[in-house]
């Protein structure tokens, strides 16, 4: 193991953990004081297999509510998500970078290299989970409430153990592959679907879901019951294993000092409608080319998850489960649905739109919106070339413009893979869901992404650094998500009117359709960051050195 390498890792890797970790304290905190005043008497009446697959036991304590949502649910997520983004960062993001050879040129050897990496995010995701500990029990003494029962050191070792072992999948694909894009999909695929399956496969068989890997994180329900140790060994285990899956894959493979070719860029250019638009220049491959052409395999992953998984084999799940989610939707507390963007599970529209539209979709077009317009700026920038892209005679203005338009042009992507995918599952399972509401639910999916990805244009072009952007960007998500979700639990709905999420959940779309002011709210709101960042980017001198 290099002790240079492991400094550098811990180095570059902690800031979007205590970013994230302050964004859950601040939705904790909040949490804990909107439950304080709750009555949780209701939950005492729900089944015992209802309150087993919610992880809210008998008498539960309003703690162990905010605990199980903003730790186990949206907090869990985001801190396993930074895991990913180490992990794909960690060999695959050096080789992209160009920077991997270089280093192996050194006296260092593969295997000492993927070691040190990987000791380097599992030592940061360590010291993440030992800080969201020590936030979670702080925030009840600071909001005067007590924690109840809860295991909360319980909690926060599974979901570091869940950290590591999604993150040690981002490595080792990164590394046999040597693609940033493809290790982060893969690996967020694995979460995103992990989450989905441990919530609905349990519905219609008990013990469904028990090979999925986000069943061993929460699946035993550590909040409540303490550490599992089959679980959390699988965990610990299988990361082990991913890692030294890392090693032999970096070991018996070339590195790639040159992408492949943009084989989407291909693709549209043989659409006649776009062929003209992106036909090389007499000087090369036009600059929206390039940067469409610049993360098409993340986009790729994100355009089939939400169009083949989440919209195509949505709706006949709900067909599918239908015998039993009338009984359970009756018992399903409303203050949790709102927990979750609001809706109706007993309704396909509710459905969908819990399911889909109220947290996944939102991820989706939020990621790709802001990978979008960092690679643009930041990322152009910490690569040495933005320099010499503007000793071209391109303007400031110009490259701004392309790199809005790529943002946008990624969201509708999946924006319109998500309708698709939608329109056909609905239509093949013969349920009952609007079609215009339908297509009212992927337009406002379109706008949120519009208005994260300028949100992300600000911060890249006013800081040129791309962990400011991405991780500015998960911040004001998670807070803004949470904030407005929570507050509509409390029946307090009209004081989140500063939350993005308020006009794009509000209805919910999918099942009452929109307002006016809801898609102008995100609208402004879009131009306004655009109109502040490009002077801030034509202004602003480029640093040549990190």
């Amino acid at each position: 193991m290099n002790t240079t390498i492991l400094r550098r890792s811990l180095a570059s890797g902690w800031r979007g953990l205590l970013i994230v970790a302050l964004a859950v304290a601040a939705m904790l905190a909040l949490g804990l004081w909107v439950y304080r005043g709750f009555d949780l008497s209701i939950y005492d009446h729900l089944p015992q297999a209802v309150r087993a697959l919610m992880g809210i036991p008998l008498h539960a304590d309003p703690a162990l509510l905010a605990y199980n949502e903003m730790l186990a649910a949206i907090g869990a997520l985001a801190f396993v998500g930074v895991g990913i983004a180490l992990g794909a960062q960690s060999v695959a993001g050096e080789e992209q970078d160009r920077t991997l050879h270089l280093v192996l040129s050194t006296p260092i050897s593969r295997t000492s290299y993927v070691l040190s990496r990987a000791a380097g995010v599992v030592l940061l995701m360590a010291g993440g989970g030992v800080v969201l500990w020590a936030v979670a029990a702080l925030m009840p003494h600071l909001v005067g409430t007590a924690t109840g029962d809860a295991h909360i050191l319980a909690l926060i070792v599974h979901l570091t153990a869940a950290g590591i072992f999604h993150a040690s999948l981002a490595l080792a694909v990164g590394a046999a592959t040597g693609r940033k894009a493809a290790a982060a999909g893969v690996a967020a695929a694995v979460m995103v679907l992990g989450w989905l399956a441990s919530s609905l496969l349990p519905m219609w068989r008990a013990g469904a879901a028990g090979w999925v890997p986000w069943t061993w994180f929460n699946g035993s329900k550590p909040l409540v019951n303490g550490v599992d140790g089959g679980y959390l060994a699988l965990l610990l285990g299988g990361s082990v294993l991913l890692i030294a899956l890392a090693v032999v894959g970096l070991r018996t493979r070339e590195l790639r000092l040159l992408a492949s070719g943009p084989s989407l860029l291909e693709s549209l250019r043989a659409n006649p409608y776009l062929g003209r638009l992106l036909a090389p220049t007499g000087r090369g491959t036009s600059l929206l080319g390039l940067r469409l052409a610049a993360q098409q395999v993340l986009v790729g992953y994100v355009v089939v998850l939400m169009g083949l998984i989440m919209g195509l084999a949505m709706p006949p799940m709900f067909k599918g489960l239908s015998g039993i989610m009338d009984n359970f939707a009756a018992t399903f507390p409303q203050t949790m649905t709102d927990l979750f963007g609001g809706g109706d599970l007993s309704v396909p529209a509710g459905f969908l739109h819990l399911e889909t539209f109220g947290m996944v979709a939102p991820a989706a077009v939020i990621v790709v919106a802001t990978v979008a317009a960092t690679s643009g700026i930041s990322g152009e920038q910490r690569t040495r070339r933005m320099s010499l892209l503007l000793a071209q005679p391109i303007s400031r203005a110009r490259i701004f413009s392309t790199i809005a338009l790529t943002s946008a042009l990624y969201v509708t992507f999946v924006s319109v893979a998500l309708f698709l995918g939608s329109w056909a599952g609905i239509a093949l399972s013969g349920i009952d869901v609007s079609i215009g509401k339908l297509v009212v639910a992927c337009l406002m999916v379109l706008l949120l992404g519009w208005f994260f990805g300028a949100l992300a244009l600000f911060l890249a072009a006013a800081t040129g650094r791309s962990h400011v952007a991405t991780w500015g960007v998960t911040g004001v998500a998670v807070a803004t998500y949470f904030g407005y979700t929570l507050l509509l639990a409390a029946g307090k709905e009209s004081v989140a009117w500063w939350s993005p999420f308020r006009p794009y959940l509000y209805g919910p779309p999918l099942i009452e359709g929109v307002a006016w002011w809801q898609p102008v709210w995100l609208l402004v709101g879009t131009v306004v960051l655009l109109g502040a960042a490009l002077p801030l980017f034509i202004r602003r001198d480029i640093r040549i050195t990190a």
